[in-house]
């Protein structure tokens, strides 16, 4: 944690860049941000076996490394979402092939405890209630004739990315992905869906023609980001409004919660 705490830069107490205001601002870039973080301390607190020039090297490579990134990449995005989601996205992937380079090395930190891992959940192969009707998707995806006879197909996949999150909602562990579908007409259809131990899935429609950013699982809280567009402009203007959405799993179903419920929690 004190390894952590060390690595990041990001104070939400007190943000000065636009775009460290939109990382602070959004649920899912906040952990982005921390599972960046967390790779890069861990390769930081690394240590050979011997110190030797290559370990100086490497260590001195991977902070010059970071403030290229931070420099060149997320600041670069001001505060664009889908712009800082693809570069936290590219910048987790890219840390985490470091560390399986770097097999060899041990991290000195204390270990945090060790939690009882949850149930596998495979949400790629599930059973979805999508408005009011049951879609199974195989390899995460479903594709059906949009008609009888017809050659044009509706299409239901899961959305990768953004990742999905795992956490437990109602006491009961979960998956949080999004969901579209997409067939003969001009829109497709985005869904939030809570897919459960059991290979079922509960969904809540979010938006036609959206751009998801990410969903993240905080205590029973769901948490939504995505961009939109405006009230007066067109389907054909590509979403660029950042919006966050908070939900509770209640009673088999996923529940907006009020914006002053949300504010308040």
């Amino acid at each position: 944690m004190s390894a952590l705490a060390q690595t990041t830069d990001l104070d939400c107490a007190k943000p000065h860049q636009s775009t460290e205001r939109a990382i602070c601002d959004n649920a899912a870039l906040r952990a982005l941000d921390a599972r960046a973080s967390a790779y890069y301390a861990m390769l930081l607190e690394a240590k050979p076996a011997a110190d030797t020039k290559v370990y100086h090297d490497f260590r001195d490579g991977l902070q010059a490394d970071r403030l290229a990134w931070q420099h060149d990449k997320r600041d670069a995005c001001g505060a664009q979402l889908s712009c800082l989601a693809e570069a936290y996205r590219n910048r987790v992937d890219a840390l985490r092939e470091t560390a399986l380079e770097h097999l060899g090395l041990t991290v000195t930190a204390a270990p945090a405890k060790s939690q009882p891992s949850g149930p596998s959940i495979d949400y790629k192969n599930a059973i979805y209630r999508i408005d009011g009707k049951d879609v199974t998707l195989l390899e995460g995806q479903h594709a059906q004739p949009a008609a009888e006879g017809s050659s044009e197909q509706d299409v239901t996949r899961v959305v990768e990315p953004p990742e999905h999150a795992m956490g437990k909602l109602g006491g009961r562990s979960t998956v949080g992905v999004f969901v579209s579908q997409e067939g003969a007409g001009s829109g497709t259809f985005y869904y939030v869906a809570l897919v459960f131990n059991d290979g079922r899935a509960t969904t809540f429609q979010i938006g036609d023609r959206i751009q998801p950013v990410g969903i993240s699982i905080n205590g029973d809280d769901l948490v939504v980001s995505y961009l939109d567009r405006k009230a007066d402009e067109p389907m054909a203007v590509p979403p660029t409004v950042p919006k966050e959405r908070h939900f509770a799993y209640m009673n088999g179903q996923i529940l907006e919660r009020p914006p002053a419920a949300s504010a308040a929690k």
